[in-house]
């Protein structure tokens, strides 16, 4: 099994090191096929190098940060503390919205984890996980023909799948923190992509709402949360070849002017949703090189097709 690129490649001596070894392409030599189907030769054909952690804050935003980053308020408290008890997975949305005294957007969030977590009476599943039912479900899914959104001269992403509708690449893994996942109880148990997105727009929401440096109302540039999935092309400066990617979201920053907030930058952060872990070594989700390079793909159109410097106004 190759070794993880996420893992791996951590610095330019690396990089030169494992290009040599996996005898890795120029861009201008691979041929041109959709987002989803990016992998290792793409990673190394841009040069790619994953920096060392650093601080949690998007680079783009680091100017603007406040000492009352280091406070939280009380919203902030009560989701860092948890569910109102084991009881919230069997509320409703609107009691947990309603009579959790935690205000809506908390709520919201447990509603979401509840839905994530539940098991087939929450979610309205009518098939037993590891049925004969399912299992022909899950064939009958596999069989399907996968539209094709690839055109000639760009790439889509729309096409990511994991699981049934979409290949895994399971020789390059990233080592991760999770603990142990059985990969025969993951994969019938999966949530949905879209319920996996909810979660995550609800808790990214709430942090935005209350968490500093944007705990005030009379801030004049936000940072929201974005769920319409946006498409966005561009060419690559050399080469001039047309790259698409579609994501799942993201964030994005609102600019006050003349008493309105207008769109100031659609991609401060983009979101690529997954149905489940793409790969498990020894019981560990691990980051492989395809979701990684889709993720590079994504991020190349975004800083083409949508670059901040072009629209920093002067003093920002």
């Amino acid at each position: 099994m190759a070794d993880s690129y996420f893992n791996s490649i951590i610095n330019e001596s690396t990089f030169q090191a494992y290009f040599q070894h996996d005898n890795g392409k120029l861009f201008s030599d691979l041929e041109l096929v959709a987002a989803s189907e990016w992998g290792r030769d793409h990673l190394f054909a841009c040069r790619v190098i994953r920096r060392q952690t650093q601080r949690p804050i998007l680079p783009i935003l680091s100017d603007y940060t406040q000492p009352s980053d280091l406070k939280s308020s009380a919203e902030i408290i009560n989701f860092v503390n948890g569910p109102p008890g084991p009881m919230y997975m069997a509320q409703s949305e609107h009691r947990l919205v309603r009579s959790s005294g935690h205000g809506m957007s908390l709520g919201q969030i447990w509603a979401a984890l509840a839905m994530f977590k539940g098991g087939q009476e929450r979610r309205g599943k009518e098939l037993k996980a590891g049925s004969d039912d399912e299992v022909d479900e899950r064939e009958e899914r596999a069989k399907r023909p996968r539209r094709s959104t690839l055109q000639e001269s760009f790439m889509d992403s729309r096409t990511i799948q994991v699981g049934s509708s979409s290949p895994q690449d399971t020789s390059s893994p990233g080592i991760s923190s999770i603990g142990y996942v059985d990969p025969e109880s993951h994969r019938l148990l999966a949530s949905p992509e879209d319920e996996t997105l909810r979660l995550a727009s609800c808790v990214i929401r709430h942090i935005l709402y209350f968490g500093a440096p944007q705990d005030s109302v009379d801030l004049p540039t936000v940072v929201e949360f974005r769920d319409a999935k946006v498409r966005l092309a561009g060419y690559t400066p050399i080469l001039n070849r047309k790259l698409v990617a579609i994501d799942d979201g993201g964030l994005c920053l609102r600019k006050q002017s003349n008493g309105r907030f207008a769109l100031f930058k659609n991609h401060l952060a983009i979101l690529e949703g997954k149905r489940h872990f793409q790969c498990l070594k020894n019981g560990q989700p691990i980051i492989s090189d395809g979701c990684l390079a889709q993720m590079t793909c994504e991020a190349l159109v975004a800083s083409i097709a949508d670059p901040f410097d072009e629209l920093r106004p002067n003093g920002y």
